[in-house]
């Protein structure tokens, strides 16, 4: 197929090679987003032709595209990064902009939108005029499309469209799951290692160190790791604790490759299972990271899982059925359950699984299934869906679009405060059964979304001091990291 692909690529822009590799041609129109997310890609420059807003209707009709496909996430302009040179607009101008075209007659092509887990705001106008949608999981339309009185949005912008699938394809490649297997981390007098890739959100350091469980974080290039760790931990438990902290707790360089080219990148990831293969299991989110409401929760897809299943490791995540990131883990067999803050059992569960090895093992048979590979069929066959669906109308009908006056939808997600305001109100006023909890409990949930601004101020101080005391000694025996790279991260508030 010839694909124009519009937007951002999210955390593995190189995925998009494997469908070069099929055959497919690639052209590119990028969006502005998030300094690690936003195109153009150096990963792709080879692969994927970039194609200018103003040239992008003829180059549709000329290079004959068969399907504009949207994606991934949608940020709020007040976190873009730096523009880019080619770089210059959101993403619903970008959509807007070649509806209009295709009203005009200057195209004739369908436009598939594939929706990310961070969408902060959305053009329910555009929205209404696409004609297919992918969703990251079947929560996030709920959370999206659930009246107001359930705990969700009530946006009813996505049933317009005849062809709607649930499918999260911002995995990692398929080569990068060799076989380059690395002896486990010497067990000092039987404690266990585990490791956190990305923000390391929930973990009670202490509680682990405690049942001697070591932490391993990696980070991701973009957020300061220390400050994510502070989130966490008192200073003044630090400062009583600073011994068994610096013996349990280890920041590693990250191995994000963010904004290098293919080569760079592919000898970063080749890397991946060499490096993370010898932990004993990996941290998934634990708790509630951020101030999502409830039902936007359970649809919150922590990226770092499929890098875990990629290297073999079973998952740390506390017990949530009904959440997506918990139940993905348990079809997969890949699950080691922390069950609200007992680290006693934790530790129980990591010993039997250091004895057996039943999880990692299902990992492992697992995890082809779980590259971007295994999702390009089942992509390819919405594309086609959609074409199908798309010329079965008449041609006045699939291309009518009337450019009304833009309005944004924003989520509770938006950094815009009078968003912040209508969230508390409405969590704070909800009858119990619309969002499952207590009253206490939505209180609660309410105090800490107050507090979160005043969290977010002395973070950064905060950090700095920890970073003073927490500086990790690697324990003895432990070998170094299998790679070193690491490309310039932006620090961004997310």
């Amino acid at each position: 197929m010839r694909i124009l692909l519009v937007g951002a690529l999210s955390w593995h822009p190189e995925r998009l090679r494997s469908l070069r590799e099929r055959g497919h041609r690639l052209w590119g129109l990028w969006s502005r987003s998030m300094a690690w997310d936003q195109g153009p890609y150096a990963a792709t420059a080879d692969c994927i032709s970039p194609v200018a807003l103003a040239d992008a209707a003829t180059a549709i009709r000329d290079q004959r595209i068969d399907c504009i496909y949207s994606l991934f996430q949608v940020y709020h302009r007040r976190l873009w990064g730096p523009p880019a040179a080619g770089v210059d607009h959101d993403v619903w101008t970008l959509l807007r902009t070649l509806l209009v075209e295709r009203e005009r007659g200057t195209f004739d092509v369908p436009i598939v939108r594939h929706w990310g887990f961070d969408v902060q705001h959305i053009d329910p106008v555009v929205t209404r005029a696409l004609d297919a949608h992918i969703f990251c999981n079947r929560e996030k339309r709920a959370y999206w499309t659930a009246a107001v009185a359930q705990g969700g949005c009530g946006v009813d912008a996505f049933e317009h469209s005849g062809v709607v699938e649930f499918l999260d394809s911002d995995r990692p490649k398929l080569e990068f799951m060799n076989d380059d297997f690395s002896e486990q981390v010497p067990r000092h007098s039987g404690e266990v290692h585990t490791v956190c890739i990305g923000r390391p959100f929930g973990i009670d350091y202490l509680a682990a160190a405690r049942r001697g469980i070591h932490v391993h974080t990696y980070g991701n290039n973009v957020d300061d790791v220390y400050r994510m760790i502070s989130r966490d931990l008192s200073l003044g438990s630090a400062r009583r604790e600073r011994s068994l902290l610096r013996r349990f707790l280890h920041v590693h360089p990250s191995l994000q490759a963010d904004g290098a080219s293919w080569e760079e990148i592919r000898r970063a990831k080749a890397g991946w299972m060499r490096e993370f293969s010898r932990y004993d299991a990996g941290w998934s989110y634990v708790g509630s990271p951020l101030p999502w409401e409830p039902l936007d929760d359970r649809a919150a897809i922590p990226n770092r899982i499929a890098t875990y299943v990629l290297a073999g490791l079973p998952v740390i995540t506390d017990w949530r059925p009904g959440y997506y990131r918990y139940d993905q883990l348990a079809r997969l067999g890949a699950n080691i359950d922390l069950v609200g803050p007992d680290y006693d059992g934790l530790r129980i569960r990591l010993d039997h699984e250091i004895r057996t090895r039943e999880r990692r093992g299902n990992a492992l048979r697992a995890r082809a299934d779980y590259s971007f590979d295994a999702t390009i069929d089942p992509l390819l066959d919405v594309f086609e869906r959609a074409r199908i669906g798309y010329f079965a109308r008449p041609h006045r009908e699939r291309s009518h679009f009337v450019a009304r006056r833009i309005h944004l939808i924003h989520f509770n997600t938006s950094p815009d405060p009078r968003t912040v305001v209508r969230g508390l109100v409405r969590r704070l006023l909800a009858p119990p059964t619309a969002i499952g909890a207590s009253p206490a409990s939505r209180l609660g949930a309410v105090l800490r979304l107050v507090l979160e601004p005043w969290r977010s101020l002395v973070a950064p101080r905060k950090a700095r001091i920890l970073a003073r005391q927490l500086r990790s000694v690697p324990e003895a025996g432990a070998p170094a990291p299998a790679s070193q790279h690491r490309t310039k991260g932006e620090r961004e508030e997310r």
